[in-house]
């Protein structure tokens, strides 16, 4: 392969990796979930993609500093390290600069005699300091986005549509059937989150119902269809 062949791949990855942050559209495959407060399905992605997304955009001319650590106590326990991170990308001889904090909580041992291990969590910290950095850029930003709407930026990625009148064929069959069976009771979107909140202690900060309810596990999502046709009488 020749060397100008190679120069003009890693222009187009850099570009598609640019285009990409440009437009705050993180791949699927990149998404993770977890459980937060009240129940919430929270949506983020892990740092090597974040490392990943950096070097093909920025040509690994980047760099990231974290320090000012901070280890807060309930009294006299540990519960959460703080630090402070700094992200300096490179791009035709321009340098953007950001700073922002990450934290990590302290996992105690069962008997919480002494924590796990405090020098991961500065490691996680850290890690959670620099994907907060590049959210300022624009990566993942969109997972952070509770407003978020592909048409608001330049270039986006299709959206599926949400409409509770009808499954999206694209949804799994356990989502599908708690779409159908809310259509059924005529519960419009925040009658659906007043409910989540009240009988399933899930709190849910958006109106896209069917993608909370696609990112749950299947028995997650039996156990909320046979909640719903409960309160449905049974039907």
């Amino acid at each position: 392969m020749s060397t100008a062949l190679q120069v003009k791949q890693d222009e187009n990855g850099q570009l598609a990796a640019l285009r990409q942050i440009a437009t705050q559209a993180t791949p699927k495959a990149e998404i993770r979930v977890r459980v937060g407060r009240g129940g919430a399905q929270l949506k983020y992605t892990d740092g090597p993609y974040v490392i990943r997304t950096l070097n093909a955009a920025f040509g690994w001319d980047w760099d990231f500093v974290a320090d000012h650590e901070e280890l807060l106590m309930n009294g006299s326990t540990p519960f959460e390290v703080k630090v402070r991170g700094t992200l300096t990308v490179r791009l035709n001889g321009q340098a953007v600069t950001k700073t922002q904090y990450g934290c990590q909580p302290i996992e105690m041992l069962k008997n919480g005699s002494a924590p796990v291990s405090i020098g991961d969590c500065y490691k996680g910290a850290a890690t959670d300091a620099l994907k907060k950095c590049a959210s300022l850029l624009g990566i993942a930003l969109d997972l952070y986005d509770s407003d978020y709407k592909a048409e608001k930026y330049a270039e986006p990625e299709p959206v599926r549509s949400v409409k509770l009148e009808g499954a999206q064929p694209t949804y799994s069959k356990g989502t599908q059937e708690i779409l159908k069976l809310i259509n059924q009771m005529q519960w419009d979107t925040e009658k659906v989150r007043q409910w989540m909140e009240a009988e399933c202690n899930y709190l849910i900060e958006t109106d896209d119902l069917a993608g909370v309810f696609d990112s749950m596990q299947t028995p997650e999502q039996r156990k909320i269809f046979a909640a719903l046709k409960a309160a449905n009488g049974g039907k």
